[in-house]
């Protein structure tokens, strides 16, 4: 389907060649005499070229966007291992500018390129530098309450500062810290990525069925929203859970085991909320290990584990860690690492890549008509001075007899 705006070009090609308007076959009459057969050629040629390129972007841009909705979002967790602060600094830096300087014999403005120098300032920043080697802006305070728990700034260089005029240069000095590769001082980081997920959009044996708005609206995907979070609430808080303890442990297990784990705390009597919230997500994302606690008082009442595991060993072996005691961040953290390294394998969603996703018509028809309107812009700009010559110089009377229907 998504050959029909390519073809397009072809199809555009052909009418040219039957057409007077370009007569690139035969040496042109007198109905054409501005243009040579040459000219026409690579008239031909160079609107054939820019067809190609502007209809197979159209195409191209639209089912990217027609796509689009097989793509999801999903979390990833990291550490950061360094901070650093570029304090405020000056440059002089060389513009040009064109002024006028009088007019010439036509009496049309003159210019000329003139020199200037201005004061430039820069910074202050402060940057994190995650573990694989991405600089990340953060704000001021974040990197003053990292600056304390590492304690270790150090100053390591400085933007040596200038000024054109009578403006104060300004020096600003570089600092910098280091993680002391400690658990309890990892400032960790987290972001969102987009991954292609087709069992979401296939009416498959996995499609968990359509949500309905209220589910949609009462449980939102976090990833969707942005959140990072390794704890999701639905209504129902948790005692005791430390989100910056959780947020460590996705930091130390996401990169080595691409996974991100949550924590979504439910009532006692809640476990039918279960599937509801996995029908208004679509499922788990690929990296995420979701654990459902239901409790009362921080009491377990209930546990279920999901996520996209072939061997759900995990999910078991997690279950029977939650009901054991009363919850306690350390215990559920304690159970992650040890049962994360030893059973997680990511689910591989190119496993998926053979199930079919309908891409909606209504994309093709935009591609053909986009497509369409940019062939005959194209023709205009490129033959305008063709047409202003039939308009001018009343081609239309010098025209064979066999083309002059064209002209009508």
């Amino acid at each position: 389907m998504w050959a029909i705006p390519v073809l397009i070009p072809f199809v555009a090609a052909f009418v040219i060649l039957v057409s007077p308007a370009w007569n690139i076959i035969k040496k042109p009459g007198d109905f054409n005499t501005k243009y040579s057969l040459a000219k026409n050629r690579k008239r031909f040629l160079i609107f054939l070229l820019i067809s190609f390129v502007v209809t197979g972007s159209i195409s191209g841009g639209l089912y990217w966007w027609g796509t689009a909705s097989m793509y999801d979002k999903e979390v990833w967790n990291f550490k950061v291992k360094s901070i650093k602060h570029e304090e405020e600094w000056t440059t002089k830096e060389r513009r040009t500018r064109q002024v006028p300087c009088g007019t010439d014999s036509e009496g049309r403005t003159k210019y000329r390129t003139e020199t200037y120098y201005v004061t430039e300032h820069h910074g202050p920043y402060w940057k994190a530098k995650d573990e694989y080697g991405k600089t990340r802006k953060i704000g001021r305070k974040n990197y003053e309450k990292w600056k304390k728990v590492w304690g270790n700034e150090r100053k390591t260089g400085e933007h040596r500062g200038s000024a054109a005029g009578f403006s104060r240069a300004i020096t600003g000095g570089i600092f910098e810290c280091n993680w002391p590769k400690t658990f309890e001082t990892m400032y960790p980081m987290s972001s969102v990525h987009r991954y292609k997920n087709k069992v979401r959009k296939s009416p498959s044996v996995f499609n968990l069925g359509e949500p309905t708005e209220e589910m949609i609206k009462a449980y939102p995907r976090p990833a969707e929203k942005k959140n990072t979070a390794p704890v999701v609430h639905y209504g129902v808080g948790l005692a005791g859970v430390d989100d910056l303890y959780l947020r460590r442990v996705n930091a130390e297990l996401g990169p080595r085991h691409q996974i991100h784990t949550l924590l979504v705390p439910l009532g006692k009597d809640d476990r039918y909320k279960v599937q509801e919230i996995l029908k208004a997500w679509q499922g788990p994302n690929k990296n995420e290990l979701v654990v459902f606690f239901g409790h009362d008082n921080g009491k377990p009442m209930w546990c279920e584990v999901h996520s996209w595991m072939d061997n759900t060993t995990i999910h078991g072996m997690l279950m029977d860690k939650m009901m054991e005691q009363q919850f306690s961040t350390d215990e559920y953290a304690k159970a992650l690492m040890e049962l994360v390294p030893k059973y997680w394998v990511r689910k591989e969603f190119a496993d998926f890549d053979y199930l079919k996703v309908t891409i909606h018509w209504g994309w093709v028809l935009a591609a053909v008509i986009l497509s369409m309107v940019a062939e005959m812009v194209m023709f205009l700009v490129i033959d305008g001075e063709t047409i202003e010559s039939f308009r001018l110089n009343g081609y239309r009377r010098g025209l064979p007899r066999k083309y002059k229907r064209w002209s009508r």
